[in-house]
């Protein structure tokens, strides 16, 4: 009998399971990154461990897909910032109708009845009912919503740019993806311009050039990349920047301590410059024009320079060099890119201290790769310059679900990869590198590998 009544007084495992999820959600903030990664993937396992083989199967292959639909559309009909401003009385569905002017949004494939109610008011109420079971909106009573976390985070233009962008050009590529398979035998694409992209979009532009006709969506993508850079442990936090970058450096009038080569609007400069305010020498941030032109806010004490990485990189510590080519708007470039080459290789030839890339390498196919680092290659200093690659390392086995996702994207949208250690050193041994070494940070995110000239 006792045994029994301790049973009847033992929390079940549902109760234990809320009491936990209670526990994370107020030490959250706590949880450092390499504790909260663990603890996500022992929390994944809790659920392949109460899913049944066919649950799983029928969430990933069937409701995932129109829970995503169902995003893109509260994008498209700006459900997230409606209920966000109505947080005090929460917004119905017939006021989110009117305003979203839902009535003149394709959504006929949510109705498969005759409504009983207004069609514009009937398609949004499909699309919030999912919004709803998922978490991304929450019901405040019949045909009323009020915001989550999730709509408080959806409601931030930076993951609406996300949704539109995996959305409008990653879910059309994998949906091609078979047909394309089927039709190229089932091999790896053979370059960047014959990819399930160019099927989705029907266009013989690579993905890059067909950003470059569709400034809309390459803006997306832009603050795609700066949320990706935000959300992922920054390199600076865990290198030993110390030992491997200030360390060694000769600081000498004009010399470059760091060129982000490809670095958008220089997050991580900003980082690296909040780091590390007192570090010597000049910082160099490159991309190309149309990147460079658009900054709104420079990193502390760092130069711009646009710069297309497929072509020979200027950066050698000259500061004539440097101050003409981050003033020179995307007309002028080429012109005055080529009398500072000239100046520069008469100066003072000597390379920067460190070359920084961060997911450029993953974006293209090893001939593209060998092309991008041979440029900087050549203007490393042997013994001095060293190469700093922010990338995915894959491993060898029990790769984490998001750097495999990953992986097939780029295979999808640029016919590249992420490499394993493996590749990384055959790629950077074919341009001249050497002493290769690998870091990996705490919990999940891109590794870091660092080469010196041979």
């Amino acid at each position: 009998m006792a045994s029994d009544q301790n049973k009847s007084n033992s929390p079940s495992l549902e109760e234990q399971i809320v009491s936990l999820t209670q526990t994370v959600q107020s030490n959250r903030e706590s949880l450092d990154d390499a504790t909260r990664f663990r603890t996500l993937k022992a929390a994944r396992g809790l659920l392949g461990a109460l899913e049944s083989p066919p649950e799983t199967a029928m969430r990933d292959v069937v409701l995932n897909p129109v829970l995503l639909t169902a995003i893109r559309m509260g994008v498209q009909l700006g459900v997230f910032q409606m209920i966000r401003d109505h947080q005090g009385e929460g917004a119905t569905t017939e006021q989110i109708a009117s305003q979203s002017g839902a009535s003149l949004i394709v959504v006929g494939g949510f109705i498969y009845f005759p409504p009983i109610m207004p069609t514009a008011i009937w398609s949004c109420n499909q699309i919030l009912r999912l919004l709803a079971a998922a978490g991304y909106v929450s019901e405040a009573g019949a045909q009323t919503y009020k915001p989550s976390p999730l709509t408080m985070a959806m409601a931030d233009g930076t993951l609406e740019a996300m949704t539109r962008a995996c959305f409008d050009i990653g879910n059309y590529c994998s949906t091609y993806a078979p047909e394309y398979f089927r039709q190229n035998n089932n091999q790896f694409p053979t370059s960047a311009e014959d990819t399930p992209f160019q099927l989705a979009k029907n266009t013989p532009l690579s993905y890059f050039a067909w950003l470059g006709e569709n400034p809309s969506l390459a803006k997306d993508f832009q603050q795609w990349m700066t949320l990706k850079q935000q959300a992922t442990p920054n390199w600076v936090d865990w290198f030993d920047v110390q030992g491997n970058l200030l360390h060694g450096f000769r600081n000498q009038s004009d010399d470059v301590l760091l060129v982000d080569v490809g670095g958008g609007e220089g997050h991580y400069l900003h980082a690296f410059n909040d780091k590390y305010p007192d570090a010597p020498g000049r910082r160099i941030l490159q991309d190309l024009p149309q990147v460079i032109s658009t900054i709104n806010k420079t990193p502390k004490d760092t130069e711009l320079m646009a710069h297309d990485f497929f072509t020979v990189q200027p950066v050698k510590g000259t500061k004539i060099c440097f101050s003409l080519v981050g003033l020179a708007g995307e007309f002028a470039f080429l012109f005055l890119y080529s009398i500072c080459m000239a100046l520069h290789m008469l100066i003072n030839p000597s390379g920067a201290r460190a070359y920084y890339m961060h997911w450029i390498l993953h974006d293209w196919r090893d001939e593209q790769a060998h092309s991008i680092l041979s440029h900087i290659v050549d203007a490393m200093e042997p013994g001095y310059s060293k190469l700093i690659i922010n990338d995915q390392i894959i491993p060898d086995r029990d790769c984490d679900f998001a750097t495999a996702c990953i992986s097939i994207m780029m295979m999808l949208q640029v016919g590249a990869f992420e490499r394993t250690e493996k590749q990384w050193r055959a790629l950077l041994a074919s341009v001249g590198l050497k002493d290769v070494s690998f870091y990996q940070p705490p919990g999940n995110g891109e590794g870091i590998i660092v080469a010196t000239k041979a």
